[in-house]
């Protein structure tokens, strides 16, 4: 029997509708290209942080479909296949091609090599896929491609489905498309290689499709990668390394970990980190404290967490220089010789905003991490300030609220005496909270005599460096800057080595100049003693930095942050490869590779 011709403008609706076709399958390979470098992107970020996840992604990319365009193409059952198991295996393809890239090849070539290995092989087969359609379509899916990465849309959707206990959901769905996919294609062509008889086989197949995706769970099930966010019970105990790990779950910014590093290794191994207790934002430390035999106090009990276990001095020494905000000369206008009310943007572990309050200062946190939060009170002894002084969000959006209620009424709310502005993590910050127009508001919301620390690090000769000194010297008219080493720096050091800075700047007509501390400042600590009576040492004039002076009139035009013209994240990359290589340095490996 032969198939009836169609003419005349039945002829061209089909053709429209077999193109419509063909466009809905090129715009949804795009999206699922994006989908998976996406949830990719966030598999890798913990291993390599985001700076260096993306430094080579586009390069990645973009090469390999310039492969899949110019090589021949297989044969679309084929790619099909092969998406659907490179897809299925990409959460544990990922996990361990990454571990093993960042322990030989390091910030500059591990990023690469897993892109390489776990990443192109998708890119190569999802481009030769859209070859398939005919080479025409390839511009389709290049402008599709460009402009769903331009709306970040694939992000948003692997940033909400990775908050569930499952964070695999993105790896599953297109892992069972292209098995179906795959599966329809064979069954069109009577060629199903797995069973003998052909056309018995089609028969099967279309008979039983539905198991295909029980079938395609209980698979990925197996195959799942091998870290902890799903884990279903803590505290997991490392098998390679004295590791304890107490918390592991996926967030806003990313995996947020609560580990301890044990005591065992300490007569062994006597110069073996031990005895800690590190709160970790995918690749970066946010604090940390000692634990075990390694609390120590000048006199009294020490701190504990939730569950009563005693906690020490913090593992940073930067979180103490914060707390010299208090010694201003400026605060001691206070009521009673203390101020009355601080703003903490940045919980981390809580060392800071704990300690505020141990001095009777009523303290606000603002915190855009929810878990962060609840890790600092459960795992780090941060007590709860009250539901109307905690705000999880993020602080640009919170502080623009907040003075436009300052403007409707002046008195309240009521302003902050102090501010500690700290938003490092990853080897950089979010350049939206150091801009000029972000400072100004914040001073809006500060009293005449009003102080902010601002926690920054990296090296003092770096572009990212000047821009922040050149920034907030322009919004408060003031500032002094000071190192968190333990010990002095030379000179010749200071330009280029890596160090943590937290700058103290006011708005008030008055020079800044600080009390000396004396021995209620400390809480019984021997690290803020240490910190605290050794602020003139620790001082890094702003002078010091290389020419143009923040002070002139050229500095202001060319490092002056601002909404619209700000430069802060490209400038940081090179610190964000610096960072990585000095937390690999701090911790073992094992450390960031057990989240």
């Amino acid at each position: 029997m032969h198939t009836p011709k169609i003419y005349g403008p039945g002829r061209n609706v089909l053709a429209l509708q077999k193109y419509g076709q063909v466009v809905s399958s090129v715009l949804a390979v795009a999206l699922g290209l994006l989908l998976f470098i996406a949830a990719y992107k966030r598999a890798l970020n913990p291993l390599f942080g985001s700076v260096l996840t993306e430094q080579y992604l586009d390069l990645v990319v973009y090469g390999c479909a310039a492969l899949a365009i110019i090589f021949p193409k297989p044969a679309t059952r084929r790619i099909l296949l092969g998406l659907a198991v490179l897809v299925q295996i990409g959460p544990h393809s990922t996990y361990w091609v990454g571990i093993y890239a960042a322990r030989y090849g390091g910030s500059a070539t591990g990023p690469l090599v897993c892109h390489i290995l776990a990443l192109a092989p998708v890119v190569y087969l999802s481009t030769s896929l859209i070859m398939c359609f005919g080479s025409r379509f390839v511009v389709v899916f290049g402008l599709a491609s460009s402009a769903l990465h331009s709306y970040s849309i694939a992000e948003l959707i692997v940033h909400g489905l990775s908050l569930e206990p499952r964070k695999d959901y993105i790896f599953l769905f297109l892992g069972i498309l292209a098995y179906a996919g795959w599966v329809k294609i064979c069954a069109a062509e009577g060629k199903l290689g797995l069973m003998r008889n052909g056309l018995q086989a089609v028969n099967l197949t279309r008979q039983y499709f539905s198991l295909l995706f029980p079938a395609t769970f209980l698979l990925f099930s197996v195959i799942r990668p091998p870290t902890l966010t799903t884990y279903p019970e803590f505290p997991h105990y490392s098998v390679r390394y004295p590791l304890r790990i107490l918390s592991s779950q996926e967030s806003t910014t990313g995996v947020i970990v609560v580990g301890e590093l044990l005591d065992t290794l300490k007569d062994t191994a006597p110069d073996a980190l031990h005895s800690l207790r590190y709160l970790r934002a995918s690749h970066s430390l946010l604090g940390g404290v000692w634990t075990g035999d390694a609390v120590v106090t000048m006199r009294g009990i020490p701190r504990t967490d939730e569950l009563g276990t005693p906690l020490g001095d913090s593992i940073y020494s930067a979180f103490v220089l914060q707390e010299a905000v208090r010694l201003i000369n400026g605060t001691s206008e206070c009521p009673d010789d203390h101020c009355e009310r601080a703003l903490v943007i940045g919980v981390g572990t809580g060392i800071v905003a704990d300690a505020l309050a141990q001095h009777g200062i009523s303290t606000t946190l603002l915190e855009v991490d929810p878990a962060v939060y609840y890790a600092a009170r459960r795992y780090f002894g941060l007590k709860h300030p009250g539901d109307d002084n905690v705000f999880l969000e993020d602080a640009r959006g919170w502080l623009e609220r907040r003075v436009a209620t300052l403007s409707a009424s002046p008195s309240n709310p009521p302003k902050f005496d102090m501010v500690v502005h700290d938003c490092f993590s990853g080897g950089r910050v979010p350049e939206h909270l150091y801009t000029i127009e972000f400072w100004n508001e914040l001073r809006a919301i500060m009293t005449p005599n009003g102080v902010v620390a601002v926690n920054f690090a990296g090296k003092l000769g770096s572009n990212s460096w000047r821009a922040v000194a050149t920034t907030l010297v322009k919004a408060f008219g003031q500032c002094r800057a000071f190192h968190d080493h333990l010990g002095a720096i030379p000179d010749q050091h200071l330009q280029d080595e890596y160090i943590n800075v937290v700058f103290f700047c006011s708005k008030s007509a008055s020079p800044l100049t600080f009390r000396p501390s004396v021995e209620g400042d400390y809480l019984h600590s021997y690290l803020r003693r240490h910190v605290l009576s050794s602020l003139e040492r620790r001082e890094i004039p702003i002078s010091v930095l290389r020419k143009p002076s923040v002070l002139s009139a050229k500095a202001k035009d060319v490092f002056l942050l601002t909404d619209t013209d700000n430069k802060l994240n490209e400038w940081q990359r090179a610190a964000a490869a610096e960072h990585w290589r000095i937390m690999r340095k701090v911790m073992p490996d094992t450390v960031w590779e057990t989240f």
